[in-house]
């Protein structure tokens, strides 16, 4: 087996997430347009060679290293127990169901951050075992088989955006139609957008924010709140990939602080204290606001700034307000590769 190392950025959701739940995009009077990009804080997957079927996988980030001297061993554990590596000799049986191999996952995105990063990983797992065993897989293909195996993890309903960042990078526009998702790559200056935005992490995981299967109970079981907001978010990440198409910078920040609003009043728990005064400030510092990421609850928030020129000169006052709350700014640089794969040989 060739040694193979794969890695991948994370992704921030600009708008229309939500939408990217089955069947939830299909229910729509316009079909659903989600809007992300690839963020550099990324995970890495380490792929050798062992003999004999015996299989070590190690999570670096959290900490936890397991042994099966066979694949039926593992099977075993996949049936009865849990922890940390669960998802990830999932990946192994579904990708190299003989085998005979050691593998090291770690990322960077704090966990329960709210960009995907569970995601990310399963993504790069998959992309990076196929590669090592000389059965490469295409990126729609990838794509499906993680959000199958997370799906089958978390025993509910998950949504497709998560995946493609990570697996193609850049800034994605996600429509979701009938018989798959088309993906257009937009043509977005990347470092011109990622000094327009700071990326804050409040310091406490996701816990309060409305769950997939959550949103989806609502959308069909037909809730205002839910409802107009999701009507209102599906037509304002249309307008967001409007605006990227033509180049207009000035308006897609807008869009996606207007989202973001929106975003707050879908469903209780999105927000809480700690995210709306952390609004406050940035918005008192000269921001032009916030946008929750993922499911909201807490995990990171997206501040988004008014220009280049006033974004380099709001400067301590801007700097105190993003520490509102113990917040942590991590960095906020967008990437335009995905998933890229190194080889080596298996000491």
């Amino acid at each position: 087996m060739r040694r193979t190392v794969g890695r991948v950025p994370v992704r921030i959701d600009l708008a229309g997430g939500t939408l990217d739940i089955w069947p939830v995009h299909l229910t729509l009077p316009h079909p659903g347009v989600t809007v992300n990009a690839a963020l550099d804080l990324p995970a890495e997957v380490t792929v050798e060679g062992l003999p004999s079927g015996a299989v070590e996988i190690r999570s670096v980030d959290q900490g936890e290293s397991v042994r099966y001297a066979s694949m039926g061993e593992l099977r075993t554990h996949l049936a009865t127990g849990g922890g940390a590596t669960k998802l990830l000799a999932r990946a192994i049986d579904a990708v190299v169901p003989e085998g005979g191999l050691r593998l090291t996952a770690s990322a960077t995105s704090p966990a329960g951050a709210g960009l995907g990063g569970s995601s990310a990983l399963l993504a790069c797992v998959v992309g990076t075992l196929a590669h090592a065993v000389g059965r490469p897989l295409p990126s729609e293909a990838i794509r499906r088989l993680s959000q199958d195996l997370e799906t089958w993890i978390i025993r509910g309903p998950t949504g497709y955006q998560d995946y493609y960042p990570p697996l193609l990078g850049g800034c994605l526009a996600l429509e979701g139609g009938f018989g798959g998702v088309t993906v257009e790559r937009l043509p977005v200056d990347l470092e011109a957008l990622s000094r327009r935005l700071r990326l804050v992490y409040s310091g406490a995981p996701r816990e309060s924010g409305i769950t997939n299967w959550g949103a989806m109970r609502a959308w069909f079981d037909g809730e205002p709140a839910t409802v107009a907001a999701l009507e209102e978010i599906a037509g304002l990440s249309r307008e967001l990939r409007a605006a990227l198409r033509r180049g207009d910078l000035e308006r897609a920040c807008e869009v996606v602080v207007e989202e973001g609003r929106v975003r707050m009043r879908m469903a209780p728990g999105i927000s809480t204290p700690a995210i709306e005064a952390l609004d406050a400030a940035v918005r008192l510092a000269g921001a032009l606001g916030t946008k929750v990421m993922g499911a909201g609850g807490g995990g990171c928030v997206l501040v988004v700034l008014p220009d280049e020129r006033e974004a380099s000169g709001l400067g301590a006052a801007l700097a105190e307000a993003l520490a509102t709350g113990g917040g942590r700014v991590l960095p906020c640089r967008l990437v335009a590769e995905g998933l890229a794969l190194r080889e080596g040989t298996t000491p």
